[in-house]
């Protein structure tokens, strides 16, 4: 990984975290998560390491009631072998299900999520050393869709099992797709 990219991306998460504690905020929610990066399911897994990720949700968006009025994600993972990183801006939709199935507050819910990325991988490494364990993703610019299923402690605790994709959906030369699996711990602000 680029030393300017880690930066960014430590410089992101660090205003995240301010900007999200402050009084106030349009942030409702942030999260932290631990990801196997480059899981091969449905692909070939080449990349190695785990992704460390954070994000911030905001309240629901009324002004997109069309739609659900579903709330923005924005995120980074950090990958530990140096490997593809990453920094996303999204919408994100939870249904929550089978409430009080523990206690009187807590729920299951299901989550999607559709955004774009900016990762710091390689584009085309097709036919070059790197092609063993390297993706070729095709350009810094791609599309994350991504699913959740989760748990709700309370209002303010949860965690849920999440799968995320970034790949150029076929716009590009190259389109090597990337999965990753892994664990987020939420906490309401």
């Amino acid at each position: 990984m680029h030393r300017s990219s880690c930066a960014g991306i430590i410089a992101a998460v660090c205003l995240l975290s301010s900007v999200a504690c402050a009084q106030g905020s349009a942030f409702d929610e942030v999260r932290l998560g631990l990801y196997q990066h480059d899981t091969g399911i449905i692909g070939n897994h080449k990349e190695e390491g785990v992704d460390y990720a954070m994000e911030a949700l905001t309240r629901p968006v009324t002004l997109l009631w069309i739609i659900g009025s579903p709330r923005i994600v924005f995120g980074g993972a950090w990958n530990s072998a140096g490997q593809t990183s990453q920094v996303y801006l999204g919408i994100d939709k939870q249904l929550d299900f089978l409430h009080g199935t523990f206690s009187n507050k807590d729920s299951f819910f299901l989550e999607g999520t559709i955004g774009g990325v900016w990762q710091d991988g390689k584009h085309d490494v097709v036919g070059t050393p790197l092609e063993s364990r390297w993706k070729s993703h095709g350009g810094s610019f791609l599309f994350r869709p991504g699913l959740a299923l989760g748990y709700r402690f309370n209002e303010r605790w949860s965690i849920a099992a999440s799968l995320n994709h970034i790949s150029n959906a076929g716009l590009g030369k190259r389109n090597e797709g990337m999965n990753d699996l892994g664990i987020l711990i939420g906490v309401k602000l």
